[in-house]
């Protein structure tokens, strides 16, 4: 009884705290004891300590924390935020038609924020906004439990924490999956099931809490008008007009059965999810998003593609929700992929980016029929029922294949990462007959303006769903690029030279590899042979090698893709004629680094080949005893050979320096046993920017090379021989140790 009469602000601010496996277990009791009134005033305190509200944003630690860094606080926070966890199941006992949770407009993100006060906004927020009716303003938003949880969710990926916290930096730089990836992910699959016949879980939730009001509150009216061009819609869709359809939606509530008495959840996640991160603010005075904010908006992408493409066989009443779920993105999207694309760095990260796009402008991966065949390998052509979705969406894939083109030319493609960058951009774009859908697509709006002979209209299904005019998501001032007009294909074919080129210059560097290795085991002698063979790690040439060697069928792939869709001509170019090109300017550049710092290097002067020619004849700065674990190596007997490795060098680090810069035997006999020092150098990005690191390496010892199944392999094999021979397989090993011994003491005599 004491319990109950304790201060429950006190109390709650007690548990908030304490240590997290004790924060949880004690917050899931509670909610278990409180009556209602007490949920009602702990829940926006609970909510803002989780997302960090007025401290900084880091919370919990949702963004922060990985199965990696700590798999206890993982797996606590993931179980406690699951959709069948502690705080959800605290929202929906809130869930009443008196218990509402003020909002107020701060908290939200700008372009948020002009959206409410422009009076543009759908019925959706017409039940939420909370106007003063002196000023005619929206001052707050008045929400029940589950959305103020959701919406607070929702706004804590737009927190920029990777410019603030080590933590969440290591996320973005190394693409770690977070809990709050996963929760995304678990949400989203939950409140928009693909399935027709899902049902979103926990079922029995109060169905009045959104109820459609008798008489909708008015909306504001915008300040000025839209600067979007008024765009005829190709197909009615339900969404397509913005907020007049879903005042149509809401008009016939009263007559037929409304989606909220049975998808109010759905609903709500659709709006908060696309509204709030589509709508991020990517403008040159803003920061980038961190790389899980793209990652995170591409699975609400996948997710939303999956729910609306089963709306022709849902014949409930979410069938209404899944009708508008593509359109709600299609305004949206447009300015959001163009503004990133424009601003993301040049680098492995922009992957990240790319793939959202790939995944918006293929709807059809995400159905029934394609995932039944993906894993067999079966390219499934695109169903006509996508042609709609083709023609409304023309822009996004054209623009911003013509916006990005000029990014992908700037790229290195002697870098493996870029080269798949490429693959998948190209293996996107030649796939089926999606080519031929753009190319009508893109001449029944443009006709002759760009090459064309024949009329624009034709008689055919597809082309009469395209309209010649576009919607919001297409600003008045953008100036339309054919994406198969003669400015583009001038620009592909010297793309495709570029590319062709490139993959000359990878083949000449993989024969020169191969060319130096064939030499240096040709300099060796039998036993030499044998031992290096065996013993020897895989030096960083051959390492470069294993890398490389994959580039040029995948560039070949691209140039022979790129010049059927665009009808260009295959180049013909050897590498005679450019060596005299080469020759002129690798005088100049030979002795540049992308490592040097002095004043005088200008490295605007550099030519692209230049710096292509330079790179292939880089020397690799990797500490080789950290090389990620390869193909033929033991990957737990690697990590333990490790990690004696590291105790060793830290006790007698001192001596084998010593020893290493000794002119005597024994300093020989350290050469043979001991990785030289070097200094390493790597970039990486405290602050968001590449920065050139270095770190000088002392001698030092490494037992890695015993944790190869070549080693594993003579070992075994050595204890066969000792045991046919000799009776005991210890007896092998011996000899196997008093041999290599002494071809390290003779090595180690004529060094």
């Amino acid at each position: 009884m004491a319990f109950y009469n304790e201060n429950i602000g006190n109390r709650i601010l007690e548990l908030l705290s304490f240590p997290l496996f004790d924060r949880c277990h004690e917050l899931n009791i509670l909610f278990e004891r409180c009556n209602l009134r007490e949920l009602q005033e702990l829940f926006p305190t609970i909510v803002k300590s989780v997302f960090g509200i007025g401290a900084g944003g880091l919370g919990w630690g949702l963004r922060t924390t990985t199965k990696e860094n700590s798999a206890p606080c993982f797996d606590i926070l993931y179980n406690f935020f699951a959709p069948m966890g502690p705080m959800l199941r605290l929202c929906y006992n809130l869930l009443n038609d008196q218990i509402k949770f003020e909002l107020s407009l701060e908290h939200l993100p700008h372009k948020m924020v002009e959206l409410i006060h422009s009076g543009q906004y759908s019925m959706f927020y017409a039940d939420l906004v909370n106007i003063d009716p002196f000023r005619r303003q929206v001052t707050s938003l008045s929400l029940n439990a589950f959305d103020y949880y959701m919406l607070h969710f929702v706004i804590h990926a737009t927190f920029p924490l990777h410019k603030m916290y080590p933590a969440a930096l290591q996320v973005h730089n190394e693409r770690m999956k977070t809990v709050y990836f996963f929760l995304t992910a678990e949400y989203l699959c939950n409140f928009l099931p693909s399935r027709p016949d899902a049902m979103v879980m926990p079922s029995n939730i109060c169905s009045s809490v959104k109820a459609p009001q008798p008489m909708p509150v008015q909306q504001l009216q915008p300040k000025r008008s839209p600067k979007y061009l008024k765009i005829p819609q190709t197909n009615q869709s339900l969404y397509g007009s913005g907020s007049n359809n879903m005042s149509q939606i809401n008009q016939r509530s009263g007559t037929e059965t409304s989606p909220r008495a049975h998808a109010w959840r759905t609903e709500s996640v659709l709006h908060f999810f696309i509204d709030t991160w589509l709508r991020y603010d990517v403008d040159e005075a803003r920061d980038l998003p961190s790389s899980e904010f793209i990652r995170v908006v591409r699975i609400l992408i996948k997710q939303t593609h999956s729910f609306a493409n089963s709306a022709n066989l849902d014949q409930t009443a979410m069938s209404t929700l899944r009708k508008i779920a593509q359109p709600m993105m299609k305004p949206r999207i447009y300015p959001f992929i163009k503004s990133i694309i424009g601003r993301w760095p040049l680098d492995s990260s922009m992957s990240v980016v790319l793939e959202l796009w790939l995944s918006y402008i293929q709807p059809w991966r995400y159905t029934f029929e394609w995932q039944n065949n993906s894993g067999a390998n079966i390219e499934v052509p695109i169903n006509s029922r996508f042609d709609s979705f083709i023609a409304d969406n023309l822009v996004i894939y054209t623009q911003i294949f013509v916006h990005i083109l000029p990014r992908f030319e700037r790229l290195d493609f002697t870098s493996l990462r870029n080269v798949i960058m490429l693959h998948r951009l190209v293996k996107v774009f030649s796939q089926s007959t999606l080519p031929q859908k753009l190319y009508n697509a893109e001449k029944a709006y443009a006709g002759n303006s760009i090459g064309f002979v024949d009329s624009p209209r034709k008689h055919s299904t597809f082309l009469r769903l395209v309209s010649v005019e576009w919607d919001g998501s297409f600003y008045h001032e953008d100036v339309y690029t054919p994406m198969f007009g003669t400015a583009i294909k001038c620009e592909i074919e010297q793309f495709i030279k570029t590319v062709h080129i490139s993959r000359m210059y990878v083949g000449q560097e993989i024969s020169a590899i191969r060319r130096e290795q064939m030499e240096r085991r040709k300099s060796l002698g039998f036993f030499r042979k044998l031992f290096s063979s065996v013993f020897s790690d895989m030096n960083p040439s051959e390492l470069k090698l294993q890398e490389i060697s994959k580039i040029p069928d995948i560039l070949d792939l691209a140039v022979r893709s790129l010049s059927q869709m665009f009808n260009v001509e295959l180049p013909n170019i050897s590498m005679e004629q450019l060596e005299p090109v080469v020759g002129q300017s690798f005088s100049k550049s030979l002795n540049f680094s992308i490592y040097d710092n002095s004043d005088y290097l200008d490295i605007s002067r550099l030519s692209p080949r230049q710096m292509m020619n330079n790179l292939a004849h880089m020397n690799s700065s990797i500490d080789p005893t950290t090389v990620p674990i390869q193909t033929h190596e033991c990957t737990v007997l690697v990590r333990l050979l490790h990690q004696v490795s590291c105790v060793l060098n830290d006790k007698f680090g001192d001596q084998f320096n010593k020893y290493w810069s000794r002119p005597d035997f024994l300093g020989k006999l350290s050469h043979q046993l001991l990785y030289p020092p070097m200094t390493a150098q790597w970039f990486e990005k405290p602050r968001g920017v590449s920065e050139l690191c270095e770190e000088d390496i002392p001698a030092r010892l490494c037992l890695r090379v015993l944790g190869s199944y070549r080693t594993l392999a003579l070992i075994a094999l050595t204890m066969l021989i000792g045991y046919i021979f000799w009776g005991s397989a210890s007896y092998g090993v011996v000899a196997l140790f008093f041999i290599s011994v002494i071809y390290i003491f003779i090595m180690a005599l004529i060094s």
